[in-house]
C-alpha cells in the first residue's frame, strides 16, 4: 500500500504548517554521520596510498577489477559507445548544447582598470585551469548534466576538463556521445568517494584538479564536503526539489504533473511543494496528484516517499505566500499565477525560476538553456545556479605611483599602527 494516501492540504500558518514546515527544513540538513566518517578514511586511504587504494575500492565497491592502464577510457572505446546512441537522443543532445552554449555566453564577464589618486586598479578574470565533472553511474543515467557541467566550463576557457563516471561495464552512449561532442579525451572509469579524493589530490595516474562539479550519491556528497578546500567544489548537491506558486488560473492537474515531475528523482528524499490560497483549489490539486500516483508506471517511487515529501500549503493571503516562497529557499520555483511578472519582482530566494504555466522545470532540466545544477536545501538564500561565473576566479591589480605611496601612507601607518602591525606601518614609511 502506498505511504502517501492523500497528499497534505495543510493551513499555514498555524500549528500544522509550521510542524510540517519545520520537518522539510530538518529534512533537508539531515547528514549521515555514519557516511561521512567512512568516507574520511577513504578519502584518507588515497591520500597516502594513490592509485592502490583507488583500484582496492573500485573492486570493493563496484565489482570491477581496474589497473592503472584500464581505469581511462581510450578514445576507441569513446567513439564506439557514441555510435550506439539513438537517433532521437543524438538529436535532443545536439539541440540541447546549441541552447545551453547560447545562454552561458551572455554570461562572459571581462575586468576593468579604473585610475585613483594613488595610481590604477584592475581586476582581471581568468578561467581555472583544470576541473573534474563527476558523472552519475547508479540509479539513472544523466546525459543532460555532461552537457550543463561542462559547456559553462569550455565557455569560461578551463583548459583541462577531466571527466569520471562509475564503471558500469560499456560506457553510456548517451554519456559517451556527449562526451565526444564536446571533445572530452581524459575520461575514467571510476566513481564514489574514491574518485573525488583522486581528483582533489592527484595519484600517479589521475592528476589533480582545481575544482570538482557534478552531483553524486551521498558518498560523493560527503566527499566533497570534505574535500572541500583543498580544492573547490559547485555545491553539495541534496535531493531534488520544487516549490510552486499557484492560482485558479492554471490547470490542478498541470500543477500535479509538476510536482511529480520533482518527486521521481528515486533518492527518496526529494521535496515538492505547492503554496496557494484557495482552499478548495488546494484540494481539487490534492486530488490530482494522488490520482496520478494511483495510475504512475513509477508508482513505486512516489510509495517510498516520506509523508513529508509532497505537501500543499494554503496561506491567508498572498503577501503570505511570497514569505513563504522566499523562506523555503527552493531551487526549482515555478510561478504560476496570473500575475506572474509582478510576483516575480517579489522572490529574493530561489535558484532557478520558470514562469507562467507553459513553463515547466523539466524544460531546464533538459533543454531551453538554463543550468539545471542548482543549489538545494535552502542554499538559494546565498547561491546560485552553476555558471560560467562558476569555472572563473578573479584578480586584483594595483600599480600605484611615488605620489600615490606618499599620498597613501600616513593612512596606511595609521591603520597599521592601530591594529598593532609595526612593519605594515614601516613597509609604506621607510619609502617616503
Amino acid at each position: 500500500m502506498s505511504k502517501i494516501k492523500k497528499i497534505p492540504v495543510i493551513t499555514y500558518p498555524g500549528k500544522a504548517g509550521d510542524r510540517q514546515l519545520q520537518t522539510i527544513f530538518t529534512a533537508r540538513q539531515s547528514r549521515d554521520k555514519e557516511v561521512s566518517e567512512k568516507v574520511e578514511k577513504i578519502i584518507d586511504d588515497i591520500r597516502e596510498h594513490g592509485d592502490e587504494a583507488l583500484l582496492e575500492y573500485t573492486k570493493k565497491f563496484d565489482g570491477v577489477t581496474l589497473t592503472q592502464k584500464t581505469i581511462r577510457v581510450s578514445r576507441e572505446e569513446l567513439s564506439q559507445s557514441a555510435s550506439r546512441i539513438k537517433a532521437e537522443l543524438k538529436a535532443a543532445i545536439n539541440e540541447a548544447a546549441k541552447r545551453i552554449k547560447t545562454y552561458h555566453k551572455k554570461q562572459v564577464r571581462s575586468g576593468f582598470t579604473i585610475k585613483t589618486r594613488e595610481g590604477k586598479l584592475s581586476q582581471i578574470i581568468r578561467p581555472l585551469n583544470r576541473v573534474g565533472v563527476y558523472i552519475p553511474g547508479g540509479k539513472t543515467i544523466y546525459p543532460s548534466s555532461v552537457l550543463m557541467d561542462i559547456i559553462p566550463a569550455q565557455i569560461a576557457g578551463v583548459k583541462e576538463i577531466v571527466a569520471v563516471t562509475p564503471p558500469r561495464g560499456e560506457l553510456d552512449p548517451g554519456i559517451a556521445y556527449a562526451l565526444s561532442i564536446l571533445g572530452i579525451e581524459e575520461i575514467y572509469r571510476c566513481g564514489g568517494s574514491q574518485i573525488v579524493a583522486a581528483l582533489a589530490y592527484g595519484t600517479k595516474t589521475i592528476k589533480r584538479v582545481d575544482k570538482i562539479v557534478g552531483p553524486g550519491n551521498q558518498y560523493v556528497t560527503a566527499a566533497k564536503r570534505l574535500v572541500f578546500g583543498a580544492v573547490d567544489i559547485d555545491s553539495l548537491a541534496g535531493p531534488s526539489e520544487v516549490t510552486i506558486l499557484a492560482d485558479s488560473s492554471v490547470s490542478p492537474e498541470w500543477v500535479a504533473f509538476d510536482l511529480l515531475s520533482q518527486a521521481e528523482h528515486k533518492s527518496g528524499d526529494e521535496i515538492a511543494i505547492c503554496i496557494c490560497e484557495d482552499i478548495e483549489f488546494a484540494h481539487r490539486i490534492s486530488k490530482a496528484v494522488s490520482a496520478e500516483i494511483k495510475n504512475s508506471p513509477v508508482k513505486e517511487v512516489f510509495d517510498a516517499l516520506p509523508e513529508h515529501a509532497i505537501s500543499i500549503f494554503v496561506t491567508k493571503s498572498h503577501e503570505s505566500s511570497i514569505a513563504l516562497v522566499n523562506e523555503i529557499a527552493t531551487e526549482h520555483l515555478q510561478i504560476m499565477t496570473k500575475n506572474y511578472a509582478e510576483d516575480l519582482k517579489k522572490i529574493t530566494n530561489a535558484a532557478a525560476i520558470f514562469l507562467g504555466p507553459h513553463t515547466p522545470v523539466a524544460l531546464g532540466d533538459y533543454f531551453i538553456g538554463t543550468n539545471h545544477v542548482l543549489p538545494t536545501a535552502g542554499a538559494a538564500r546565498y547561491a546560485s545556479p552553476l555558471g560560467v561565473d562558476s569555472f572563473v576566479k578573479r584578480m586584483s591589480i594595483a600599480e600605484v605611483t611615488a605620489d600615490g605611496l606618499n599620498l597613501a601612507a600616513p593612512f596606511v601607518s595609521t591603520f597599521a599602527r592601530t591594529e598593532g602591525f609595526v612593519h605594515h606601518a614601516l613597509s609604506v614609511e621607510k619609502r617616503g
